[in-house]
C-alpha cells in the first residue's frame, strides 16, 4: 500500500498543473494506484484496529475527492501522506508488540532450559525459581497482546505457566516433569504462530533483534550474579547463562542466511569467549565487553551502527582507535609482567572488541582484508590464548611487539591519516595514558 501511494504522489505531480490535466497517462496511473491501495485496505481491514481502518477509509475518500477536483499536487501529496503516516504508525505498533511478545517467549524458553538442568541435577529450589519466573516476570508483559489477539490462548498460557511449578517439580517423576515442560514449550510455539506469525518469526532480521534482547538482558543478569570471582546470586547467574544459550540457539537458525561470513565467524568466536567467561566467573565488565561484541556484529549485519560524520571526524575517530589499541596493548604488557594475567587479558579484549572492530571495515575498504584478518588473529586469538595459558613473559611481549608493528601499517592505511591526524593521535595518546593511570585501580577491581 505504501509503495502504491508513494508512486501515486509522483504520478499526480507530473500529471496536474494549474487545475488541469497535462499528462493523462500519468493522471490515470496515479488514480489507479490509489484505487489499488484502497482495494488492499479492504482486504486487511478485518485484521487491523477498527478505528484506524475507518480513519484510513475516510482519508481515501479525501484523496479521491482531490483527484476529482484536480486539486494542487501539494494538497494531494499531503492527503496521501496522511494515509502513509497512518500505515507507518499501524505497522510500527504492531511490529513492536510482536517483537516484545516474541522476546518474552524466548526468555521463557531460556527459563525452561534452566529448569530442565536443575531437575537433572536434583536442585529442587532453583527448579522452582525457573518454573515460576516466566509467570512472575514475563507473563504480565505478554498478557495484553495475547488477550487482544486470542483470549482463549491467553488463558491457556496463564494456566500452563501457573501450573508449571507444580507439574515440573522434584515431587513428580522426571518423565512427568519433562512432559509438563514440553507442554509449556508447545504453548509458546502456539503463541508465536498466533501472534507473531510464521513469516515474521522466521525472518532473520527479526531473529537477530531477539538475539540482541536476550544478550542485553544476560549482561544485566550476570552483573547482578557475580562479584569478586564468585556467584552471589545463583538464580540470576543461571538466567544470564540461559539467555546466552537461547541466543546461541536462535543464531544457529539464522547463521546460514548471513552473507557477511566474516561477521558470522566472529560471532561464533564471541559465543565461545562468552561461554568461557561464564565458566571462569570472569568480571562482569569483561562479560559485558564480550557479549557486546556479539551485539555489535549483529548491528553490523543488520546495517545498524555509528554514523560516519564528516570525513575529518571519521579520520580522527579511527586514529583514536589506533591510539587506544596501542596503549591498551602496552597496559597488557605491564600487567602481564606483574603477574596480573586476568587484567592483561581484559586489556587485550578491550583493544580488540572496543577498538579494532571499528578498524576492520575501513581496512577492508582500503583493500587490506588480509592485513585485517592477520591482526585480528594475532590479537584476538593468539595473544589472548597465550595470556590464558600463562606462557612466558618474553613470548607474550614478542607477540605484543609483533601486533604493534602491524598497527604501524594499519595507522598508515586507515583513511584520512595525515599530518593533522598525527596531532590528533599524539593528543589521544596523552589523554589515554592519563585516563588509564587514573582508572587502573577501577579496572583491576571486580565488576559491578
Amino acid at each position: 500500500m505504501k509503495g502504491l501511494l508513494e508512486t501515486s504522489i509522483a504520478e499526480y505531480g507530473e500529471a496536474v498543473d494549474g487545475g488541469r490535466i497535462t499528462e493523462m497517462a500519468e493522471f490515470q496511473d496515479g488514480s489507479a494506484f490509489v484505487w489499488r491501495a484502497g482495494v488492499i485496505l479492504g482486504e486487511i481491514r478485518g485484521d487491523i484496529d477498527g478505528d484506524a481502518a475507518a480513519e484510513m477509509a475516510s482519508m481515501f475518500d479525501d484523496v479521491n475527492g482531490a483527484y476529482d477536483r484536480l486539486a494542487p499536487p501539494s494538497e494531494v501529496a499531503a492527503l496521501t501522506n496522511g494515509i502513509i503516516d497512518s500505515l507507518d504508525a499501524l505497522v510500527s505498533g504492531s511490529y513492536q508488540e510482536r517483537l516484545d511478545l516474541a522476546a518474552g517467549l524466548e526468555e521463557a524458553l531460556g527459563h525452561f532450559w534452566a529448569l530442565e538442568l536443575n531437575l537433572d541435577e536434583g536442585n529442587a529450589e532453583l527448579a522452582v525459581v525457573h518454573a515460576t519466573h516466566p509467570v512472575a516476570e514475563l507473563y504480565d508483559a505478554m498478557k495484553p497482546t495475547l488477550a487482544s489477539t486470542d483470549p482463549a490462548l491467553d488463558r491457556l498460557m496463564a494456566d500452563t505457566l501457573d501450573g508449571l511449578a507444580e507439574r515440573a517439580s522434584a515431587d513428580v517423576s522426571r518423565a512427568e516433569a519433562q512432559q509438563a515442560i514440553e507442554d509449556a514449550k508447545g504453548v509458546v510455539e502456539t503463541a508465536r504462530t498466533a501472534v507473531v506469525g510464521d513469516a515474521l518469526a522466521s525472518d532473520p532480521a527479526f531473529k537477530m533483534k531477539l538475539m540482541k534482547g536476550l544478550l542485553e538482558t544476560s549482561i544485566a543478569e550476570y552483573g547482578e550474579a557475580v562479584d569478586g570471582g564468585r556467584i552471589t546470586e545463583m538464580a540470576e547467574f543461571q538466567d544470564g547463562s540461559a539467555f546466552v544459550w537461547r541466543a546461541g540457539v536462535v543464531y544457529g537458525e539464522v547463521q546460514e542466511s548471513i552473507e557477511n561470513r566474516h561477521a558470522a565467524e566472529e560471532i561464533d568466536g564471541f559465543f565461545e569467549d562468552v561461554n568461557d567467561a561464564y565458566d571462569r566467573l570472569a568480571p562482569p565488565s569483561e562479560v559485558a565487553t564480550l557479549t557486546n561484541g556479539i551485539i555489535r556484529e549483529l548491528d553490523e549485519i543488520m546495517g545498524v551502527g555509528e554514523g560516519a560524520g564528516t570525513a575529518m571526524d571519521e579520520g580522527a575517530r579511527l586514529d583514536a582507535y589506533v591510539a587506544t589499541i596501542r596503549q591498551l596493548l602496552e597496559d597488557a604488557r605491564a600487567e602481564y609482567r606483574a603477574g596480573n594475567n586476568d587484567l592483561a587479558l581484559s586489556y587485550v579484549t578491550k583493544a580488540y572488541l572496543d577498538n579494532y572492530e571499528f578498524l576492520e571495515g575501513p581496512l577492508v575498504d582500503a583493500g587490506e582484508r588480509e592485513l585485517m584478518i592477520e591482526v585480528e588473529e594475532l590479537m584476538r586469538e593468539e595473544l589472548r590464548t597465550m595470556i590464558r595459558n600463562g606462557e612466558p613473559v618474553a613470548d607474550v611481549e614478542a607477540q605484543i611487539d609483533l601486533i604493534q608493528d602491524r598497527m604501524d601499517t594499519v595507522a598508515v592505511i586507515v583513511p584520512e591519516f595525515g599530518p593533522l591526524a598525527v596531532v590528533v593521535l599524539a593528543v589521544a595518546i596523552v589523554a589515554i595514558v592519563a585516563i588509564t593511570a587514573r582508572s587502573r585501580l577501577g579496572l583491576a577491581a571486580p565488576g559491578p
